[in-house]
């Protein structure tokens, strides 16, 4: 049992992992077209509690950009 809890939560922060790299991939290709840089505006752990909440990548670009 102890064996297929780690393989869960291996296969589980591999799930939030890509989900998270994805979610701050669609920023950044939403942000490309306004000439804003991602990396410049906002570090991962920013970025990380949006994802969490729940936010779409569409409503977290808008709000950077009319920010800058």
């Amino acid at each position: 049992m102890k064996m297929f809890q780690k393989t869960q939560t291996a296969a589980l922060y591999y799930l939030l992992h890509t989900g998270f790299q994805a979610f701050k991939a669609r920023i950044k290709d939403e942000l490309t077209s306004t000439s804003i840089n991602l990396e410049d505006i906002m570090d991962d752990s920013n970025l990380y509690t949006y994802y969490q909440q729940g936010e779409s990548a569409d409503f977290v670009a808008a709000c950077i950009a009319a920010n800058c």
